[in-house]
């Protein structure tokens, strides 16, 4: 959140994060956007209170991906601004992985370091990095945090209950009592940071980042009855018959048995339940902002760092491939001066394009490192002709290798480390069903694995275009 009546109309900042939700932006399947293109969102199944929260007000982004669809790396991407082959953050765990790689390089220049230098009064609540913390520093705050109330994932047994928080350096365990359920605590810390800060007169900054519906969820007390019948969406390619076309880690999965998909059902009820604790959470924010009269002077930015494959191609809760349930990720943003229920279903955004957008707000410094670009003027509903055409998603191995996804307004095309290759029209096979990379012209090919690799070895300005 970003507010502005401190210090000549400094906006207060929200960036609420959500993890491994799925595909797509808020709205449903019926939603307005381009004709033909994307599976069925599954954000409307996932919080349907949404659109009426924040959607009705604010401008959502039909065309929103993250720049590698795993926690860790895309978390990166957000605090960066800054691709992972830039950042060099490139699995959750391992030698280059987490919180050990970020540490290593990154955590000297964030969002959080901008806007604490340009005034802010700064948050995290919720969960930062995988890995965090070190075991002989569980005490260990980030620089540029003003406030911190992280998640010790190296310490937690549970995501929801049995959890430790590092609040402000203070070690708290949480047992399984019903006060004790993440998302509420969260929730209740986020509120009372908002309202400290509007007291003292302070601009903020909260980065607010819920584990739900992470696996293996699990929903709060209040809801544990609720969404009963959910299942996992049952697009075109829901255990897809015919895999011939696809890599050969797709085929070498299984067609899913009656037994595994009501497994994988039950996963998906219990992920749709934990979010209603996380509607309760936005609602809560959004009421203390207005009871504070400050919520048309904040900036809320609603997103999540990746999707998760949920049968689609035969695979069950899979993430850090290059579909589009596992790239695509919902982005809302409302604010002064965003038109209320406006689309934007034409540009590529990314999550490296959220830190440079929040630093322009705030009137921040943004350092040339970053390869997002500011999404400022998109927000606003103005021309931006020079605004990137494309997006890519990537994956690093340890030795370098490197798999992407190019994603254009007409196809998806993608190269795999193992040399493998797909290609997608996207208007006539919105669910990759029927790869093309057999049969299509190799020029187009070319042509795309050039700007593929243009791309991905892209740094700061030359990758902002």
């Amino acid at each position: 959140m970003l507010n502005f009546r401190a210090r000549h109309w400094m906006p207060f900042l929200a960036a609420t994060l959500w993890t491994a939700c799925g595909s797509g932006s808020p709205g449903g399947p019926s939603s307005p956007g381009p004709a033909n293109e994307a599976p069925p969102r599954r954000t409307a199944a996932m919080m349907p209170r949404l659109p009426a929260l924040i959607g009705q007000h604010g401008r959502t982004f039909d065309r929103a991906y993250v720049t590698q669809s795993l926690c860790a790396p895309s978390r990166a991407s957000i605090l960066t601004g800054q691709y992972p082959h830039n950042h060099r953050v490139l699995d959750n765990t391992g030698p280059d992985g987490g919180f050990g790689a970020f540490r290593r390089g990154q955590e000297a220049s964030t969002v959080a370091t901008w806007l604490h230098a340009a005034g802010y009064r700064t948050a995290l609540v919720g969960k930062y990095m995988n890995g965090y913390p070190t075991a002989n520093r569980p005490d260990y705050i980030p620089p540029g945090w003003d406030e911190w109330r992280a998640q010790l994932s190296e310490l937690t047994a549970d995501r929801y209950v049995n959890y430790f928080l590092n609040e402000n350096g203070t070690v708290n365990p949480f047992g399984v009592q019903d006060k004790d359920y993440e998302t509420d605590v969260l929730t209740n810390r986020a509120v009372t940071f908002v309202e400290r800060a509007v007291q003292d007169q302070k601009p903020f900054f909260l980065y607010l980042a819920p584990d739900a519906p992470h696996l293996p969820a699990i929903p709060a007390p209040r809801h544990a009855t609720l969404m009963n019948g959910a299942e996992a969406p049952r697009v075109p390619s829901f255990n897809e018959a015919d895999v011939s076309d696809k890599p050969a880690f797709v085929q070498n999965a299984s067609l899913m048995t009656p037994t595994e998909i009501r497994k994988l059902d039950r996963t998906e009820t219990a992920r749709l339940r934990t979010m209603l604790a996380v509607e309760d959470m936005l609602a809560d924010v959004l009421t203390v902002l207005a009871a504070n009269q400050i919520l048309d002077e904040t900036y809320v930015f609603f997103m999540s760092d990746n999707g998760i494959m949920l049968g689609e191609h035969r695979l069950i809760t899979t993430k850090n491939v290059s579909y589009e349930e596992a790239i695509r990720v919902p982005l809302v943003v409302m604010g002064p001066g965003i038109s209320a229920a406006s689309r934007d279903d034409e540009h590529f955004v990314l999550n490296i394009d959220l830190a440079p957008t929040l630093a322009e707000l705030a009137g921040a410094a943004v350092p040339d490192s970053v390869d997002g670009r500011s999404m400022l003027r998109l927000l606003r509903g103005e021309s931006v002709p020079d605004w990137r055409r494309d997006a890519v998603s990537e994956s690093i191995s340890y030795a370098g290798g490197l798999s992407g996804v190019l994603r254009t307004p007409e196809y998806a095309y993608n190269e795999l480390e193992s040399n493998e290759r797909e290609l997608y029209d996207m208007r006539s096979d919105p669910y990759q069903l029927s790869s093309l990379h057999r049969r299509a012209d190799p020029a187009l090919m070319a042509t795309l694995s050039a700007r593929l690799a243009q791309i991905t070895t892209c740094r700061r300005a030359s990758c902002r275009n």
